[in-house]
Parts: structure tokens; C-alpha cells; sequence
């Protein structure tokens, strides 16, 4: 398989990423490193949110079903071509988490507006795990936010 790494940097949201709580400038910023891949043959789409530790906020397996469908309106992906991972460097406990893959099963609209899908976690195989290390590597597992 053949990648092209075609977004790479922090991804931010509020709160758990509902369109109605981005307006609400109180609450809390969260974030992770979000990289988009697109694989050359089957011309389907990777994408890796890459827990950045403590203090980002709220964590991506929180508002998953929210902040995909937002990611997909903001670079124009097809949910039904894309394959998203959650990466979390500092998983100790079960290597096996480090890579987990997001399956999507459905996606629908809920009582605000908002884009909502519903989907469930696995760990990713011994090949999607070397494939994600390699993209991770390409490109840095860390992306350090400039203080402004």
C-alpha cells in the first residue's frame, strides 16, 4: 500500500465537538494531532487522531461521533471511503490499544442539527498497526501548539 500524507497538524474543538457547543467560548479546548492519508490503490481514506497526553481537553474517544463528521465537512471526505484510528502513545497498559480503529456503522442527524454517527472500537491488526507507525513517523507523533 501506498500513502500520501495530505493533512497534517492540530485539530481543535469545544467541548465534545457538537456544532451548538463551538460557539460557547467557555468551555475548554481540546485537541489532537490529526493526520489525513490517502492510500493510492483503493483511493481510500486514513484518518489518525493522535492523543497528545494530558490537558488537551476532552479526549477524542469522547466525542468521536461528533468531531469525524465535522472533520469530513471541513476537508470534504466521503465517510463511506474512510477507515479512522485512534492513536494513543502512551497506552502502557495493553499495547494492543495503542491503534484503535473507529468502525462506522451508521451515521444520522440528531435533534440540534447535528451530524452524528454511530460506530464502535477495535484494535487494528499487526498490518494496519505497522502501516499507522509508518505514517506516524513520516510526519512526527507530536505536533507542538505555539503559545500565542
Amino acid at each position: 500500500m501506498y500513502f500520501k500524507v495530505t493533512y497534517s497538524a492540530i485539530y481543535n474543538w469545544k467541548g465534545t465537538g457538537t456544532k451548538k457547543e463551538q460557539n460557547e467560548h467557555d468551555l475548554m479546548d481540546s485537541f489532537c494531532h490529526l493526520i489525513i492519508a490517502q492510500e493510492a490503490t483503493t483511493e481510500s481514506t486514513w484518518m489518525l487522531l493522535i492523543d497528545q497526553g494530558d490537558d488537551t481537553g476532552e479526549p477524542t474517544t469522547n466525542c468521536i461521533e461528533y468531531i469525524i463528521p465535522r472533520i469530513c465537512e471541513k476537508f470534504h471526505l466521503n465517510i463511506a471511503n474512510l477507515r479512522v484510528f485512534e492513536v494513543w502513545p502512551h497506552q502502557k497498559v495493553d499495547p494492543r490499544l495503542k491503534y484503535t480503529e473507529v468502525v462506522i456503522s451508521d451515521i444520522n442527524f440528531d435533534e440540534d442539527g447535528d451530524r452524528v454517527l454511530r460506530n464502535s472500537w477495535r484494535p487494528t491488526d499487526e498490518q494496519d498497526a505497522k502501516i499507522l507507525n509508518q505514517l506516524i513517523e513520516t510526519v512526527g507523533d507530536k505536533v507542538i501548539r505555539e503559545d500565542v
